[in-house]
C-alpha cells in the first residue's frame, strides 16, 4: 500500500509547472465551452435582427454567468479541495510531531527519575508516578524475586487502584511467554488472556501487558487497563508511553540488583558468606555515628593448622564453613558476624556488654558442640575474647582488648571464653 503523500509533497504538486499547466488549460477549455454555449444560447433565443447593444448586452451576461460556472467548476473546486487536503495532511503531521515531543519529553523525564533510583523500593515509588502520567487507567507492575518461582505486585500507578493482575508466576504471563506486548481489546473474549477473563471485567475495557525483562531475563510485567473510550491517537500515546517506563523500569532495576549484588560480593567472604574486615568496619563507624553501645567478641577454631595438615584443606573449608552457619544461627539478625581473616572471627553484638553477650558466646559453644555430633568434619572447639565499648572510644582498641582476651583463652588451655582482664567471665571447656 501506498503510504500517504506529505503536505509539502502535495503543496509541490500543487505549485509544479505541469499541475499549473493543466490548471491553465482546464481554465481554457472551460472559458471556450463557456462562449460557445453563450452564443448558441444567443442565437437560440434572441432574434438575428434585434437591436445590437441589447443582444451584445445579453451575449456578454450569458457568457459571464456561464464563465463563472466554468471558472468555479474546472479550477475553484479542485482548488479548493486540494488546499483541504493539505491542511488537513499538515494538521495531522503537526499532532504527530506533539504526540513525539511529548512522548520525548516523557522519556526524559521518566529516564532522570529513574537514574535518581538508589533501591528498589525507591525505584517502585517513582515507577507508581511515572504510570500516572503515561496512562490514564488503573496500571501496575509485578516483579518476580530472585528465584523467579513468583511474581508480586510491586507498584501501582498513583491515583488508581490496582488492576488486581493474578498472574502468580512469570511463565504463567501469555506477554512474557511471547516476550511482546500484548493488547485485548475484549477482556471476556475468546482470544482474552485467562487471567482477564476470570476477573469479569466490563465490556469495554481493553487490556495492555508489556514483559519486562531485568538482566536480560523476563522477569516483570506491566499491566494496565483502559476503561472509558479514548480515540487510538491517545491508545497509541499511551502505549508508547507505558512500554517506554517498562524499558527504562527494567533497566533500572538491572542495574540496582546488579549493583546490589557486586557491593555484597565486595562486601562478603567468599568462603563462608559473612561478612569481610571492611565492610565491619563501615558497619562499625555507622554504630558510632549514632553512639550506639556494642560488644565485640573474636573467636578463633583451637588446632585449625593441625586439623588442615591431618585432613587436608578440603575438610579445613568445611569447618570455616560450618563454624560460620552455627555462628549466624546462634545470634541476632541485627549482630554483625564478620571472617576476620584465617579461622579467625569478629562478633558485634550491638545495644550489647560483655555482660549480656557473655551467655550468647556461651550459647555458641554449645551449639557448635551439637552440630559436630552430626557433621562430617572432625570435632573442632572455639576460643573467644569479649570486649565492650566501655573499653575505648576507638574501634581497634576494642578489638585488641577482645584479642589480648582471646590469647588468654588460648594460653589459659583454649575452648572457652574469656572477657577483658577480668577472670569473672571465664568459664571451664566443655566436657
Amino acid at each position: 500500500m501506498d503510504s500517504e503523500p506529505s503536505g509539502h509533497q502535495l503543496l509541490q504538486e500543487r505549485l509544479g509547472r505541469r499541475n499549473v499547466a493543466m490548471q491553465v488549460v482546464r481554465m481554457f477549455v472551460g472559458l471556450t465551452a463557456a462562449f460557445v454555449v453563450a452564443r448558441s444560447l444567443v442565437e437560440l433565443f434572441f432574434d438575428t435582427g434585434a437591436n445590437s447593444n441589447g443582444r451584445l448586452a445579453a451575449e456578454l451576461s450569458i457568457h459571464l454567468v456561464l464563465s463563472l460556472g466554468a471558472l468555479t467548476v474546472s479550477s475553484v473546486i479542485p482548488i479548493r479541495n486540494r488546499n483541504l487536503e493539505i491542511a488537513e495532511i499538515i494538521a495531522s503531521h503537526q499532532r504527530h510531531l506533539q504526540a513525539h515531543a511529548k512522548s520525548q519529553g516523557f522519556h526524559r523525564d521518566v529516564q532522570q527519575a529513574f537514574d535518581m533510583a538508589e533501591t528498589e523500593d525507591g525505584l517502585f515509588e517513582i515507577a507508581g508516578d511515572a504510570l500516572a502520567v503515561a496512562h490514564a487507567g488503573p496500571s501496575e507492575i509485578l516483579v518476580a524475586d530472585s528465584s523467579q518461582s513468583h511474581i508480586d505486585r510491586s507498584t501501582v500507578g498513583n491515583g488508581h487502584d490496582a488492576p488486581g493482575c493474578g498472574v502468580s508466576t512469570p511463565g504463567s504471563c501469555p506477554a512474557v511467554q511471547r516476550g511482546q506486548t500484548l493488547d485485548f481489546d475484549d477482556p471476556n473474549g475468546l482470544a482474552a488472556c485467562p487471567r482477564l477473563r476470570e476477573r469479569s471485567l466490563p465490556d469495554g475495557v481493553r487490556a495492555t501487558c508489556i514483559p519486562i525483562a531485568v538482566l536480560g531475563a523476563p522477569a516483570a510485567v506491566l499491566h494496565a487497563l483502559q476503561e472509558t473510550p479514548v480515540d487510538d491517537r491517545d491508545l497509541k500515546i499511551a502505549k508508547t508511553q507505558l512500554e517506554d517506563a517498562a524499558v527504562t523500569f527494567g533497566a533500572r532495576l538491572g542495574m540496582i540488583r546488579a549493583m546490589r549484588q557486586s557491593q555484597l560480593q565486595a562486601d562478603t567472604d567468599p568462603l563462608t558468606g559473612l561478612l569481610n574486615r571492611r565492610a565491619t568496619e563501615n558497619l562499625v563507624r555507622g554504630l558510632r555515628r549514632d553512639d550506639t553501645p556494642f560488644a565485640v567478641a573474636m573467636a578463633d577454631l583451637d588446632h585449625f593448622k593441625q586439623l588442615n595438615d591431618t585432613y587436608g584443606h578440603d575438610t579445613g573449608d568445611r569447618a570455616l564453613r560450618l563454624f560460620a552457619r552455627v555462628l549466624q544461627n546462634t545470634v541476632r539478625e541485627s549482630d554483625i558476624v564478620c571472617r576476620h581473616g584465617g579461622e579467625e572471627f569478629v562478633i558485634i553484638l550491638p545495644g550489647a556488654t560483655v555482660i549480656t553477650a557473655a551467655p550468647v558466646l556461651h550459647r555458641l559453644r554449645e551449639r557448635l558442640a551439637d552440630a559436630l555430633g552430626t557433621a562430617t568434619v572432625p570435632s573442632f572447639t572455639t576460643s573467644l575474647g569479649l570486649a565492650d565499648s566501655t573499653t575505648s572510644h576507638d574501634f581497634q582498641e576494642i578489638l585488641d582488648a577482645a584479642d589480648q582476651a582471646l590469647m588468654r583463652a588460648k594460653a589459659e588451655g583454649r575452648d572457652r571464653l574469656v572477657v577483658g582482664d577480668s577472670a569473672a567471665y571465664d568459664t571451664a571447656p566443655l566436657t
